[in-house]
């Protein structure tokens, strides 16, 4: 590493560039709860616009088009942004426009030889396990939103390396559930079918599809940035980009065989009053995940810009710095489903899924373990560490359905959530021990521990107010949301957010707390 990497100029660009992620990624995170509230509200009128029928077929096949997209990109579409940034920062563009084509022609092909298995043979064959007639087209629609999902993929990936995170808040989160949501209101107030419903979410998504291009063009002319096939020269790093994008593919197996797969072990052992309990609380496991998500958008194309400089130092600093943020930021919704994980789920759900409880709280704390160690797999992606990551990847596979085979028969629920979340946890746990391997402490490895242990002696308060004082769902968020403030003011220096938002140093309150 030269000096001039290590030096101050250096330190100075990749605070710039972790500044203008964190700002972006705030973007994109108001964005996400913008389309959070679309999603509540579409889904509140689907379910009382169809008969109960008609929504579980749709359902049904909503989640058959979600693994779809998985499959059809081959691992290359969030991989896709670590090439570009390499690729524009070393001004090879003949790369970079051929690691954009190699994404569109695998979900291309990937999609005919899906589309067509589903249509020959698959979906009549899921046709006649429902009591509906309209299953097979319903699935045939919906499985058009599989491609569409997976382009989708590709072009976030091209604007977040293009730090163009309005283009994706514009796209993703508020133009699209706007349309979605205006479908479902004309469906419902028209009588519709179930299959102009389909086919009005895959019209959207199409819609859509047609802007990113549109934008996508514009942001080339802006930065001066021309190709045209058959004139210009393209390089397929076919390579490069497969030896990332197997890794890639491996994590999302995880992510199937640990929620997929839990959940039919779960079913067969106990039935559909398990499932009602897991199903329940899953989505306000993951609310854990909400931050963690919308921050990887800016990041890996960041981390791949600093790590084409040589910029070690710098990876360093913006990896921990993402973590604690997240660590910080999604402390709350932590404490409230595991600390208050009882308080949360009555509240949210009835007296009647009480039992619940624990495994809201299995569940969160290995989402919570996960996101507070930030993006370790990504980062040891981007250093090539990709023989360690297949290993890993499939390792807990088999330890995750080997924890549900244990632990679900005997333990319910709760069994195959502590199954999940201590494969998470597990995960998480070892490729961080292998990170700073990768990355080193530095020079003060107390600056990054510090704000671990200063979330960890708020979790202690929190716990100390449960067992003395039992407090109801609204006095557990006010308790919370005071040591959340005590969290933010003694890890303000670690967070740096006032450099991060200028603005906030004329809002005095915030000012107070963060100076």
């Amino acid at each position: 590493m030269t000096d001039q990497m290590e030096g101050p100029s250096s330190s100075a660009d990749a605070a710039r560039l972790n500044k203008r992620n964190v700002r972006g990624s705030m973007l994109l995170l108001v964005g996400r709860l913008v389309s959070l509230l679309f999603t509540v509200l579409t889904q509140i009128v689907i379910v009382r616009a169809l008969s109960k029928t008609d929504y579980g077929v749709f359902a049904y096949a909503f989640t058959i088009t979600a693994a779809g997209r998985i499959v059809l990109s081959l691992g290359q579409g969030r991989g896709l942004s670590r090439f570009m940034a390499k690729y524009e920062e070393e001004k090879d563009y003949a790369r970079m426009f051929g690691a954009i084509l190699m994404a569109v022609g695998a979900i291309t092909v990937t999609s005919f030889v899906l589309l067509g298995g589903m249509a020959v043979g698959l979906a009549p064959l899921i046709g006649k396990s429902f009591d509906n007639p309209s299953t097979t087209g319903v699935l045939l629609a919906l499985m058009f939103l599989a491609p569409l999902n997976a382009l989708d993929q590709v072009f976030v990936s091209i604007f977040a390396v293009f730090s163009k995170p309005t283009a994706i808040f514009f796209r993703k989160y508020l133009l699209t559930p706007a349309l979605q949501l205006g479908v479902v209101v004309f469906i419902a107030y028209t009588g519709g079918t179930v299959a102009a419903l389909a086919l009005g979410y895959v019209l959207t998504s199409a819609f859509g599809i047609l802007i990113y291009f549109w934008l996508f063009f514009a942001v080339m002319r802006e930065r001066g940035i021309t190709f045209r096939l058959g004139r210009d020269k393209v390089i397929f790093p076919f390579r490069e980009v497969f030896s990332f994008s197997v890794p890639t593919l491996t994590t999302e197996l995880v992510y199937l065989v640990t929620n997929t797969g839990s959940v039919i072990i779960l079913g067969h052992f106990h039935g559909a009053k398990a499932l009602a309990n897991f199903r329940a609380v899953l989505p306000a496991a993951r609310l854990n995940q909400v931050v963690y998500q919308t921050f990887v958008t800016m990041f890996l194309p960041m981390t791949a810009r600093l790590h084409t400089r040589g910029d070690h130092e710098g990876v360093r600093e913006t990896y921990w710095h993402s973590s604690h943020f997240q660590a910080v930021a999604t402390f709350p919704i932590m404490v409230m489903t595991t600390v208050f994980a009882r308080e949360t789920t009555v509240t949210l759900f009835g007296e009647r899924y009480a039992g619940a409880a624990s495994v809201l709280v299995a569940l969160s704390v290995g989402y919570y373990v996960s996101v507070a160690l930030g993006f370790n797999t990504y980062v040891l992606q981007v250093y090539g560490k990709f023989k360690f990551l297949i290993y890993s990847n499939l390792g807990v596979c088999v330890v995750s359905l080997a924890l549900a085979f244990a632990l679900s028969p005997r333990y319910g629920a709760t069994g195959a959530a502590v199954a999940n979340g201590a494969t998470m946890a597990a995960q998480n746990i070892v490729n961080q021990m292998a990170l700073i391997r990768v990355l080193g402490w530095g020079s003060n490895p107390m600056r990054w521990i510090r704000p671990y242990i200063v979330v960890a002696a708020g979790l202690l308060v929190l716990v100390a107010v449960r067992l003395a004082v039992n407090p109801g769902f609204l006095e557990a968020m006010l308790v919370s949301t005071i040591v959340t403030l005590g969290v933010v003011r003694v890890t303000r220096r670690e967070l740096d957010l006032l450099a991060m938002f200028p603005e906030l140093r004329k809002i005095k309150p915030l000012r107070l707390l963060m100076a």
